[in-house]
Parts: C-alpha cells; structure tokens; sequence
C-alpha cells in the first residue's frame, strides 16, 4: 500500500507544482510531512540539504530520498516516478500545443501568468525554510555570506555547499 501513496503522492506533486525545484518544496513539505506525516520538519529540512548537494534536479532528489525512507528502492524508484510522469506528459502536450498555437496573443499570455505564479510558490518556500534555518546570529551571518558571495560574486553554488558545511563543522 504504501508503494502505491508514495507513486500517487509523489505523481499529485509533480502535476500541481510550478516553477522548477524551490518551488515544489513547499508542496512536497505539506504532502509529506503535514498531511501524511512520513517524516518530520526536521527530516524534511536535511533531506532539502542533501538534496540540493546532489546532482539533479532537487524535486527529483527529494522524492528518491523520501521514497526510500518510507518503502526502500521500490519506494524511491516509484516516487522518483510519480514526480516525473506528469511533467513529461504535461511537457509532451504543451509541446505540440505550443506548435499549433505560439503566435496566439491569448497563449503568450498564460505563459506570463504561470512565471507570476511559479515566482509566488519560491517566495512561499524561501519563507518555509527561512523560519527554521535562521535559529542564531550566526546562521545569518552564513547566510548573508553565502548570499553575498552567490549575487556578487557569482561563485558557484557547489563552493558554496562545501563552505557552508565546512563551517557547519567547525563551527555547529
């Protein structure tokens, strides 16, 4: 039974969430820990770390991680499934849609509305995971470090990762 709640789950994920990775963590987080309660806040917040120190796709790399949790590698392989059946079905339909239609003004217009939401559903994760990473001043220092050293400087995210978890060490 449970192979089947994490593919349908996971696949409900996949097919309402918008605007790439960030922004289908605040959906993942209700599916998973709110409603279903497969793993708590905490758990989730580790595995959105791990997640983005992976390669891949973020919502894909959580979706692994959670499944084999709940339901070992069957669990991950359905989940990992289930989050990306709908994009490549929805992607497949607006594909030739958009073939017919990308000079409809009525078209363009749906794809200015979905950049509105998809920017609305980051803005809703990044207020999610502010609330439990800033616990300290020194979580915001590191923070606007790495913030200032991302806009500014451009350094590569990887680097950023490595330094954030190096001083994670140290410093706890």
């Amino acid at each position: 039974m449970i192979y089947f709640q994490l593919f349908l789950t996971f696949f409900k994920i996949g097919l309402f969430s918008f605007g790439g990775g960030y922004a289908i963590l605040a959906m993942i987080n209700q599916e998973v820990v709110l409603k279903n309660a497969w793993i708590t806040h905490s758990q989730f917040m580790d595995i959105v770390a791990i997640s983005q120190m992976t390669p891949g796709p973020i919502a894909i790399n959580a979706a692994t991680f959670i499944g084999y949790q709940k339901g070992g590698f069957v669990g991950s392989l359905l989940s990992t499934l289930g989050v990306i059946s709908p994009s490549l079905i929805i992607m497949t339909l607006i594909t030739l849609t958009y073939i017919k239609l990308k000079n409809q003004p009525w078209f363009k217009n749906i794809f200015k509305k979905l950049r509105l939401l998809s920017l609305g559903l980051i803005a809703a994760a990044l207020i999610m995971v502010a609330g439990d990473a800033f616990g300290d001043l020194f979580s915001v220092l590191v923070f606007t470090a790495s913030f200032i050293a991302s806009w500014k400087f451009k350094l590569n995210p990887f680097y950023l990762l490595i330094g954030a978890a190096i001083v994670g060490i140290a410093f706890g």
